[in-house]
Order: C-alpha cells, then structure tokens, then sequence
C-alpha cells in the first residue's frame, strides 16, 4: 500500500522477461524511482520489460521522465520495453505527449509477451566487442 507519496514497484519474471508492477502515483517526490529498477535489471542482463501500469493513479512530468529514461536505457541496451493496461488517466496522458506513438502499449500481460517474444528468447544479448570505457553511467 503506497501513503500517498510513495509507489510500490514489484519485480517479477517470466522467463527472460521481466515484469515490474507499479502502484500509487508516478510522480516528482514519490519514491522509490522506477529508473534504478530498470538500471539493475539491465546491468544484470535482462532486456526485455514489460511495466504493468494498470494501478498508477497519477503521473506527472517526472513520471513521463522516468518512463522515457527507462525506454531508453532498455533500448540502448538491445531490448524492448513496453507498458500494461495503463490506467485511463495514464493512457490520455501519453496521448496528449504522443508518447503513445512512442511506447508499445498492451492491453495484456499475454500479448505484451508475444510482442517481446524474440527478445525474451534471446536474451540476455551478447555484447560483441563491449569495452567498459564506452559504458555510459544508467543515471
């Protein structure tokens, strides 16, 4: 249960996926931060995730933020992210962004996975010639 000024995010997996349920408010304040979730399961290999939104009940500038920063630090990586059931207020916010056009968007659990289906076959990805010194820091 969240006070108000907190989210609750729950980390679950499904194979290489893996599946962060997120409740309460999204927003500037609210803690934990979605970002380090991701971070974490990106530095250990897994590329595929699904962010089940259906129980988020507010989101803000900052919320948008930490959604677009963990895209692209999935993305940047190999993988694939994509949002569950977002909540109606979540799915007019995105709209109004176009970040709808941005985000795969899933009414399901089960169609979020066969979209991420090649990825969650193949990951984690291997990193051909990776160098530490070009890593760049999952802020």
């Amino acid at each position: 249960m969240t006070d108000g000024r907190n989210v609750e995010i729950r980390a679950r997996f499904r194979g290489g996926v893996a599946i962060l349920n997120v409740v309460g408010r999204l927003v500037r304040g609210s803690t934990p931060s979605l970002r380090p979730f991701v971070c974490e399961l990106v530095a250990n290999g897994r590329v595929a995730v699904l962010v089940h939104m259906a129980a988020v009940t507010d989101m803000d500038a900052h919320g948008i933020g930490e959604l677009v920063s963990s895209l692209t630090t999935v993305e940047r990586h190999g993988g694939r992210l994509a949002l569950i059931a977002p909540s109606a207020f979540v799915r007019r916010l995105l709209a109004l962004t176009r970040l709808d056009t941005v985000f795969t968007i899933c009414d399901s659990e089960r169609e979020a996975l066969v979209s991420l289906r090649v990825v969650a076959v193949a990951a984690p990805l291997p990193r051909k010639g990776f160098d530490d010194r070009d890593a760049r820091p999952c802020i």
